[in-house]
């Protein structure tokens, strides 16, 4: 196991990760062989079964397990000039890392079922990106990162002008087919005559949509609409 695989696993403190993987019995939370062949078909990979899998795993934890692998372990007080190490809760959906004998993965999957990805979201999660692996992946010698989006089809209107090119395959967000049941409902507060509205004093069960409008902010957060 690599030092990187391993500073991954010791960083792993979410107690979700824990629970679901005791709960199904999948304790590593070991990929399936058919979610393997997805993120190995859209990513030209080859993940092995063994493969380090986190969830909800903070940025800051890749950077440090990055750092630590490249500066023999030690762990600190380490100068934070740049800011790379934020303390706040940003975080991917899915970390994917295993290493082969030259290279160490690492990625990052990042998932949405039934609400939407803004612009304004992924070009800030990018510009982080970019800040911990550089715009061609370069920063670590031996790492490589790579990146997809998951959804139940794919993003509408995503801006990817500003994203380093290792998250990028022919120019395009590399996305994964999320499935998603249709028959899914939501809970909307609403007037007594079923008007929906955030200041209603009732409530009402409605079918999920797509979304795709503008959000009330600016055109930068335009929602992309993710759903089947």
């Amino acid at each position: 196991m690599s030092e990187l695989i391993e500073n991954l696993r010791k960083f792993n403190r979410k107690e979700r990760f824990f629970l679901v993987g005791m709960a199904l019995g999948n304790p590593d939370f070991a990929l399936s062989d058919p979610f393997r062949g997805e993120i190995n078909a859209v990513l030209g990979l080859d993940v092995p079964r063994g493969a380090f899998v986190g969830m909800d795993y903070h940025l800051d934890w890749i950077f440090a397990s990055l750092y630590l692998q490249h500066h023999g372990g030690n762990p600190g007080p380490h100068a934070n000039l740049d800011k790379l190490v934020r303390a706040h809760q940003e975080d991917i959906d899915l970390v994917v890392a295993y290493s082969t004998e030259s290279v160490s993965h690492v990625v990052l999957l990042e998932a949405k079922g039934v609400t939407g990805w803004t612009n304004k979201q992924m070009t800030s999660k990018a510009a982080r990106f970019k800040d911990i692996f550089g715009e061609h992946g370069q920063v670590w010698p031996e790492i490589a990162p790579h990146f997809a989006l998951l959804s139940p089809r794919p993003p509408q209107r995503l801006d990817t002008t500003a994203w380093p090119a290792w998250m990028l395959r022919d120019g395009r967000a590399p996305w994964i087919e999320l499935p998603i049941r249709q028959d899914l409902k939501r809970v909307t507060r609403c007037t007594a005559d079923g008007i929906i509205t955030a200041s209603g004093r009732h409530w009402k069960v409605i079918g999920e949509k797509s979304i795709d409008h503008l959000a009330p902010s600016d055109g930068n957060s335009r929602r992309l609409s993710v759903e089947p």
